[in-house]
């Protein structure tokens, strides 16, 4: 069973990043150049209540939550993992589209980056350990690490899962560029349509 991080550790590892050692995870789309302005995506009051829709209807644990090459229980462990929020899942979604198009076996930056959200073992090995991961090519072990790190980004950026800042900083870094990229361009754009696929279920 992975375990969760305490707020302790996450300060930790905030006051890391903030000396220096900023976490990089990357793999998928790397770009520099500002992209388009980003979309307002609009949540429906259906969407905002998928979590618990989801989390209470015994009778949908054999469906799959969005149309995405991943087994349903994986889809399920995963949305766990997010504390059941649609929107968060939706977002690790999104990444790992972006990243590694769902395969759990890609392997980036000369072997430093692993698994479907394509974690840099070079910046996240405290965190892994901190998590009890011990295998990123598990889908739902990478998406552990990769949900840690985004609701610390979210913390030190101040960004949400509907800004695109919070996924330009995971791919690059939080002390990197704030304006549109083409990565986070084409995670939020992906991030509207899954959110849109679950609402559409509910």
């Amino acid at each position: 069973m992975i375990k969760k991080i305490k707020n302790a550790a996450v300060w930790v590892a905030t006051a890391a990043l903030l000396l220096g050692a900023a976490a990089m995870p990357s793999g998928g789309i790397k770009e520099d150049s500002p992209g388009p302005t980003a979309p307002v995506i609009v949540l429906s009051e259906s969407t905002l209540r998928a979590a618990e829709g989801w989390s209470d209807d015994q009778n949908r644990n054999g469906t799959p939550l969005l149309d995405v090459p991943l087994e349903a229980e994986t889809q399920r462990a995963i949305f766990d993992e997010c504390g059941q929020d649609a929107r968060l899942f939706c977002a690790v979604m999104a990444i790992s589209s972006v990243e590694s198009g769902f395969d759990p076996q890609m392997v980036g930056d000369g072997g430093d980056s692993i698994g479907m959200m394509q974690i840099n073992t070079r910046w996240h090995t405290g965190r892994m350990e901190a998590l009890g991961v011990t295998d990123l090519a598990d889908p739902v072990q990478c998406a552990a690490v990769a949900i840690d790190y985004l609701l610390e980004l979210e913390a030190i950026t101040g960004a949400g899962v509907e800004d695109h800042r919070l996924y330009t900083a995971y791919n690059a870094g939080p002390s990197a560029r704030t304006s549109p990229t083409n990565y986070s361009m084409a995670a939020l754009e992906r991030y509207g349509e899954y959110i849109a696929e679950m609402d559409d279920m509910v």
